[in-house]
């Protein structure tokens, strides 16, 4: 079988309690430090094919090379998170792989019957893609970003800072 998708470089989960879920890496996983946002810019995104206006927060910290990235929604309506609250009460919802070409992915998916449930580009151009790989809503979502230069030269750096870390300052504010 063809790889359906690039190396998981990522864990997503989605919370009711960013501040919490972050404190708990850090005090008890020793996962840190978490670089988190007041809020995510997006240009536009889309929720089961229609505009989307979820608001929502991200912290995102490294453990040896795999990102877990924490997101609480903070306002808007209905979207992949708002419906994984409701289903699951929260916990590890999604994976994330980067691909160079994401509507190359996204041909390929369709290909196999599968489509994007929520889709959009951040304010900085990043374009992204959660699949709708699980119809059962327990976690199994698949994301694909393409990459910028910049968003590349930001992961960089949390793992940098993540690698030296000495648990000093758990959290750092973007």
């Amino acid at each position: 079988m063809s790889d359906r998708f690039g190396e998981i470089m990522q864990l997503g989960y989605v919370v009711t309690d960013l501040d919490a879920a972050v404190d708990h890496w850090v005090d008890v996983m020793g996962v840190g430090p978490f670089f988190a946002t007041k809020t995510v810019p997006y240009a536009s995104v889309t929720f089961r094919g229609q505009p989307c206006d979820a608001e929502t927060r991200v912290a995102i910290s490294s453990h040896k090379g795999l990102q877990i990235e924490i997101i609480e929604q903070t306002g808007g309506g209905a979207s992949i998170f708002t419906e994984f609250l409701q289903s699951q009460g929260g916990g590890l919802h999604h994976v994330c792989a980067m691909t160079e070409d994401l509507d190359a992915s996204l041909a390929s998916w369709k290909a196999r019957g599968i489509d994007p449930l929520q889709s959009g580009v951040t304010m900085a151009g990043i374009p992204f893609a959660y699949m709708d790989t699980d119809p059962d809503n327990t976690g199994r979502v698949l994301e694909l970003v393409q990459p910028s230069a910049g968003l590349l030269k930001f992961f960089d750096k949390i793992e940098r800072t993540c690698a030296e870390w000495d648990g000093s300052a758990p959290r750092i504010d973007l």
